[in-house]
């Protein structure tokens, strides 16, 4: 099997790493460019970042010749003719693709078609995002084309298989193979949690009593870290002795403003700044439930590492990641509310803080469905799907 993907991503190494242990699978992962192997400035973070992990180890993988020019994974700028020479080496009985939004993601689909390589795809494309009138119309022109190519759909979700069955993929051709995380770190995290939760809440001055909601990711509109804020305060009006307080874990835009909020309104809310991966499980471990009221979030994988270390979810409708049998459970594991919708968001999160029992059930809960949902799930899933393709393609050239 060849891997193609635009750079190393923090959260798809221990994949590559469990696909390499897999008796009789031989997996390559090509990559079209080193961003994320030295420090670079991220503009939505607004801040230089620089990961605190391992991302090479453990796995064969090869950079494409012109990975060293590409700075940048827009559209056009991940651009590597050579991927059609490193496949023609390799010779791969199956190529996984991330998505084809690049243009090395569809010269490497368009080799597949044209030597008749299996080729399966992988994203976390959703339905929930608004799109315009005009975007939809071409989406419906050039989309099932494009789908049409691939011989399987590796599925991270139930949204993201509503939208390959919406632009006409068969159930047949989707096998679950959901997002993975560091699970060994997280496992290891969750073992020590109690003692974490003792050593870090203090720093942060509060309780152990005190009900801890945190959120992470990029602070800016599209996430909508202000309506953490909105929420606070909403709280805080209706009962300024609540004891429900607020990490925001992340750098953006908006974060010098959101703090100038927080401090001129006496809010409890707790700004870390960027948190690094090695970190992070960390900060889970010392909250009590994860708030995402994005706007727009395919499938975050912010839900799977707090749902691994127990936490409740309480996300926006807008969340791709929420479906009976994703990692997100509506009435199990989660509470969803309307995105924009912060009244609503503040009720829920009163409402656990005011019931230690059901607060306590659904951290169990997302510990189970993370269970169902974890590396082995992943594996099995793309194993399932290139057997699939590899039996397929015999029958079809016997």
């Amino acid at each position: 099997m060849a891997v193609v993907v635009s750079h190393p991503i923090q959260h798809f190494v221990p994949f590559y790493r469990a696909l390499s242990k897999v008796e009789g699978l031989s997996v390559t992962v090509l990559y079209a460019s080193k961003i994320g192997l030295q420090r670079y400035f991220d503009r939505d973070m607004n801040t230089d970042i620089e990961w605190s992990m391992d991302l090479l180890s453990g796995y064969q993988h090869k950079f494409l010749p012109e990975a060293d020019a590409i700075t940048h994974t827009s559209a056009w700028s991940v651009f590597n003719p050579s991927i059609r020479t490193e496949l023609k080496t390799l010779d791969p009985e199956v190529v996984l693709i991330y998505g084809y939004a690049h243009r090395t993601a569809r010269m490497a689909l368009r080799w597949c078609v044209k030597t008749h390589t299996p080729a399966i795809m992988i994203s976390d494309s959703e339905l929930r995002a608004r799109r315009v009138l005009m975007k939809r119309a071409v989406k419906a022109l050039i989309v099932p084309r494009m789908l049409k190519k691939f011989s399987a759909f590796v599925t991270v979700g139930d949204c993201n298989e509503d939208y390959y069955a919406h632009y006409g993929v068969s159930r047949e051709r989707m096998f679950r193979s959901p997002f993975t995380i560091d699970e060994e770190l997280y496992r290891k995290v969750r073992a020590r949690r109690q003692h974490l939760r003792n050593t870090i809440r203090p720093a942060w001055g509060v309780a152990d009593t005190d009900l801890v909601v945190l959120t992470v990711g990029k602070v800016n509109e599209r996430k909508r870290t202000g309506d953490i804020l909105d929420a606070a305060a909403l709280l805080k009006s209706s009962d300024p002795a609540n004891r429900i307080r607020f990490v925001v874990a992340g750098d953006g835009a908006d974060l010098a403003a959101l703090k100038m909020r927080a401090e001129a309104e006496d809010l409890p809310v707790t700004f870390l700044g960027f948190v690094n991966v090695d970190r992070l499980s960390e900060i889970y471990a010392a909250c009590d439930v994860l708030a995402h009221p994005s706007s727009r979030d395919p499938h975050p994988l912010v839900m799977s590492e707090a749902a691994c270390l127990g936490l409740p979810l309480v996300v926006s409708s807008q969340v791709g990641a929420v479906g009976p049998t994703d990692i997100a459970r509506q009435g199990e594991n989660a509470i969803v509310f309307s995105v924009g919708d912060t009244p609503a968001m503040a009720r829920a999160l009163k409402e656990l803080g005011d019931n230690p029992e059901h607060l306590t059930y659904m951290g169990r809960r997302s510990i189970a469905i993370f269970e169902e949902l974890d590396m082995e799930r992943s594996v099995q899933g793309l194993l399932e799907a290139a057997t699939y393709c590899v039996q397929r393609s015999a029958n079809k050239f016997r």
